[in-house]
């Protein structure tokens, strides 16, 4: 009779196991249109606002097209903070 060492996962496959299970029950949370066409297209966008001396954040804002949206939440994120265009919420 011979015996057979059975083998370990090793840490790599394991991590690698995780990140798929975790992405298979990751749903997104809204979709983006971030074609060059939905920059002019009124609605809600959203941004990522990039600030200096705090956090970064996400945020979406109505607007009759991306400009218009970005020009409106820049006034209100203040100086130091500038809102980079992600898309146009569906």
């Amino acid at each position: 009779m011979r015996l057979t060492r059975k083998k370990s996962a090793s840490p790599i496959g394991l991590a690698a196991a995780a990140a798929l299970v975790a992405s298979l029950w990751a749903t997104p949370s809204l979709a983006l249109d971030s074609s060059f066409d939905a920059l002019s297209v009124a609605g809600k966008h959203r941004f990522y606002v990039w600030c200096t001396g705090r956090d970064d954040y996400v945020a979406s804002q109505n607007g009759s097209n991306a400009r218009a949206a970005q020009a409106a939440l820049a006034s209100r994120a203040g100086s130091n903070c500038w809102p980079v265009w992600q898309g146009r919420e569906n």
